[in-house]
């Protein structure tokens, strides 16, 4: 997902070190009162003693028409300052802030003798800026995430993966949904964690407080088989990682959407704003 940890990770965090697949993978976004929005990402991916970094952006325009660019090698990290993360890239040429407006959360996703995956929330919600090239600036409120894996993927045993975040200052949520063997859950409302809740394209619900986000006016950003797109970029530089995966991994169908969230909890104001939320099936 766009999903997705600090540079270094505690021994009891590293426990399950036996892959030779590693991955650090950035995800950043906006959306200004407008609906435009910029998703952008910032990686690094290792295998078998070779590495190679990625950067790439999409850009949802005032007229609802999606633009992306990716590159490879030299691609740069974001630098982090207290509760404000930057990132610029100069080829690319978009440079943006965000300024966190909810504390973060964090969490394990997999650990076991495969590997591990470890996920960060550093802003469920901020106040972003963001410039690429000569477009308008997105300013308004935006989300930063960062994963660490050294399982690959597809041995986590999903077969749907649904990702999404509501980056309301006051009331941010996000989630991750797995289906497959098992089914799993990890719904953030908050700081509060919820592992029995319920995500579709339409509707988030944690049952414990009656929550309720339903997701309208669905806006494509991206909708194409991108596993296989960037695997097919990094075999310049990773020989032989297309073989290592699986080809219905490669085949997977990732689509992105902007919505309009509304979010309600009985005794709670309601609060709505911009979604950004995903399908990998």
């Amino acid at each position: 997902f766009p999903v997705t940890i600090p540079d270094r990770l505690s021994t009891k965090m590293n426990m399950s070190t036996k892959s030779n697949f590693k991955l650090k993978k950035w995800y950043f976004d906006g959306i200004s009162e407008d609906g435009r929005a910029l998703i952008c990402y910032s990686a690094v991916m290792s295998w078998r003693m070779l590495s190679v970094q990625y950067a790439s952006y999409l850009y949802l325009d005032g007229k609802g028409q999606a633009h992306s660019e990716s590159r490879y090698r030299d691609a740069p990290l974001p630098a982090i300052e207290g509760d404000i993360i930057r990132w610029e890239d100069t080829k690319l040429q978009i440079r943006g802030e965000w300024r966190s407006a909810a504390p973060p959360v964090r969490t394990k996703l997999h650990d076991s003798e495969e590997g591990y995956l470890d996920w960060h929330c550093h802003q469920p919600a901020a106040r972003c800026h963001i410039q690429l090239r000569n477009e308008p600036p997105i300013t308004g409120f935006g989300y930063a995430e960062c994963l660490e894996m050294t399982i690959p993927p597809w041995k986590m045993g999903f077969s749907e993966l649904r990702w999404g975040r509501f980056a309301h200052p006051e009331s941010p949520v996000v989630w991750i949904d797995l289906r497959g063997e098992p089914n799993r859950n990890w719904i953030f409302s908050g700081q509060e964690l919820t592992r029995n809740g319920e995500a579709t394209d339409t509707t988030v619900r944690i049952p414990e407080s009656d929550t309720e986000l339903i997701l309208a006016g669905h806006t494509p950003i991206e909708d194409k088989q991108k596993i296989m797109e960037v695997v097919q970029s990094v075999i310049g530089w990773m020989p032989g990682f297309d073989q290592f995966t699986p080809l219905h991994f490669l085949k997977a169908q990732e689509t992105k959407w902007r919505s309009r969230g509304t979010l309600t909890t009985p005794g709670q104001p309601e609060r709505s704003g911009w979604v950004i939320h995903e399908l990998v099936s």
